[in-house]
């Protein structure tokens, strides 16, 4: 059965497309380099296409010869999907209110999962109707986008949006319980979807800590929120090469070259020539999974032709362009780093070259072909105060722990002045896995689990340095709190009360310790008060853990969620109580649904990009 939505449905639904980009794929203008070459040539229709005979104009450096000349990827957008949902733990913020038909969904989906309840709801063994009912719970509308090329179990950021024309007041603190993903199709919100399911979402709800839920044109954004990383592929997206011009033979060449260059013995080929030479299936292989989207980018950067001494050649025109001014050295590299270390004699003497982004670019081709004296011309840009490569740099340096002399010269960065540099540093280091300068502490447990202690709600790093205090947190991937200085402490005499009194904190001058409770969503009683040391890192990990009772019977834990932890420090911050700068990871690219909130350019932000 399918509902068709009102109009202020719709709305929601497009506004929640234009929140996870363009209904109907990318626009030229935000296409790779090479994918506008390939889309220009393969759209021209034949009274815009050159006269027959006429001079074609030539591919870029970057793209002549390679397999992005003769194809394009298909399935190379972002899916969009979406379905309902309920969220829970509002507790009297929500609403009983639910179109007819979605109704009869959500009451369908709730009585296939049988009991339902969690530590802030209180409705264990409530009917699905009574759950509907209750003030604490919403149904919602769920969005996403699954990226192209996504393995079984990839994760990807959601979109939750109160319904219209109901009475949700609030999604914070809120809970998303498990949401079967369909595509969407046309903009229209139908229950359970015509398609197979595509994906699940669920998880703790994100809200932009900067809301001013005072201001009234400031409170209707409580009506929508994210969940980091709460989407998990449940089918794998398969992706292939199309080849502009039908070509058996050059189809043949292309998925020799390709099973030639990245496939490994005893494993399946990863390209397959089909559809009588029109298409190249491609299957990312494993130890690719985790970066699935550079794999991708290599085998489109990938010569075609590979005979004696062609790669050689092609190698040498790449280091020519290099040093041309207005190329795209970035793409360039990528041709290299798609051949092969052979060519190495002809990448290294570029690392000298007196172009800063024609020595940058080479020896990240260097260096990821597997040439460690790369490194030192990587590590130098890292150091450059001011330079527009530096964070690029560092973050290059994350993707390569075994260059072991890095990791000083990033240690050192955690001090920096620039605290994105600080924060970039720090990134790199986690990519790098050193716990020397980072202690990592899993903070939470996910109620919706079958253990409740089974999965983290977020994790909480300690971060070795010793300048001004920075609190960084993130609002995609996985959600995180870094803490700048493992000691940072809170001021006292302290009394903080988060708006509508969901979280108090209080201490005064006698007291080392600093006392701690939050206000029961559902009952709007107040919970447990625990005395805690005047460590931040304690207030967030008491905060976070969720609520449960060890063997002596003495409960541990406040379960609130990362969301509004993030708004108690933020707030904190700015109120002078935490004596440090509240840092919140921008989301670039994206028209978030907090485009107008915007984090850049507040007082409690750092300037630069």
């Amino acid at each position: 059965m399918r509902f068709r939505p009102a109009n202020k449905l719709l709305l929601v639904v497009l506004g929640l497309c234009l929140a996870l980009g363009s209904l109907g794929g990318c626009a030229a203008d935000q296409l790779p380099s090479w994918l506008k070459w390939a889309a220009v040539r393969k759209s021209s229709s034949p009274s815009t296409a050159a006269p027959r005979g006429a001079p074609q104009a030539p591919p870029p450096p970057h793209v002549a010869g390679t397999v992005a000349e003769y194809c394009r990827l298909s399935g190379g957008s972002d899916l969009l999907v979406q379905g309902y949902g309920l969220v829970v733990g509002l507790g009297k913020n929500g609403c009983s209110e639910v179109p007819a038909n979605a109704r009869d969904y959500m009451l369908k989906v709730l009585a296939s999962r049988g009991e339902i309840g969690s530590y802030k709801m209180g409705l264990t063994g409530a009917s699905p109707a009574q759950v509907l009912r209750d003030l604490d719970t919403a149904v919602v509308l769920v969005a996403g986008r699954i990226p192209p090329g996504s393995p079984k179990g990839a994760r990807f950021d959601m979109f939750v949006s109160a319904l219209p024309q109901t009475s949700t007041r609030s999604l914070e603190g809120g809970i998303l319980l498990p949401t079967d993903l369909h595509l969407a199709l046309g903009g229209l919100a139908t229950p359970g979807g015509s398609s197979r399911i595509l994906g699940e979402a669920r998880g703790s709800l994100f809200l932009n800590p900067f809301i001013d839920s005072a201001m009234p044109e400031e409170a209707v954004k409580l009506r929508s929120a994210r969940v980091p990383g709460g989407g998990t592929v449940l089918h794998p997206r398969g992706v292939s090469l199309q080849l502009i011009d039908r070509d058996y033979a050059r189809a043949d060449a292309i998925q020799k070259r390709i099973n030639g260059r990245f496939g490994k013995a005893g494993q399946r080929r990863l390209a397959n020539a089909i559809n009588q030479g029109s298409e190249i299936a491609i299957e990312i292989p494993p130890d690719q999974r985790d970066d699935y989207v550079h794999f991708l980018r290599l085998l489109t950067h990938l010569p075609v032709r590979s005979g004696p001494g062609e790669w050689e050649q092609q190698a040498r025109k790449i280091a020519g362009a290099m040093e041309m001014p207005g190329v795209q050295h970035e793409e360039l590299a990528l041709v290299w780093e798609a051949m092969g270390p052979q060519i190495l004699p002809t990448i290294q003497p570029l690392y000298l070259s007196s172009n800063a982004h024609t020595a940058y670019w080479s020896a990240v081709a260097g260096l990821r072909l597997g040439d460690d004296t790369a490194g030192d011309v990587i590590i130098r840009f890292a150091n450059t105060v001011n330079s527009p490569l530096q964070r690029t740099a560092i973050k290059e340096l994350g993707r390569h722990p075994r260059l072991v002399k890095a990791t000083p010269s990033l240690r050192k960065l955690l001090d920096d002045p620039n605290e994105l540099v600080r924060v970039s540093a720090y990134e790199a280091l986690v990519e790098r896995g050193d716990d020397k300068s980072v202690t990592r502490i899993l903070v939470g447990r996910d109620p919706l689990g079958a253990d409740a202690h089974s999965e983290t709600q977020f994790v909480l790093d300690l971060v070795s340095s010793h300048d001004r205090p920075v609190i960084y947190a993130t609002q995609s991937g996985v959600p995180r709190i870094a803490l700048f200085g493992k000691d940072m402490q809170m001021a006292r005499p302290l009394f903080f009360c988060a708006p509508e009194d969901t979280v108090t904190v209080n201490a005064n001058n006698a007291s080392d310790k600093v006392t701690v409770f939050r206000k029961i969503p559902r009952s709007g009683a107040n919970s447990k008060a625990f005395r805690i040391d005047p460590y931040v890192r304690s207030l967030v990990q008491t905060l976070g853990n969720l609520p449960y009772e060890d063997a002596e019977g003495e409960i541990h834990g406040l379960g609130v969620n990362y969301s509004q932890i993030l708004g108690v420090l933020q707030r904190l911050c700015k109120r002078g109580d935490v004596p440090a700068r509240f840092v919140l990871q921008p989301l670039p690219g994206v028209q978030d649904l907090y485009q107008d909130v915007m984090t850049t350019g507040r007082p409690d932000m750092p300037s630069g990009t």
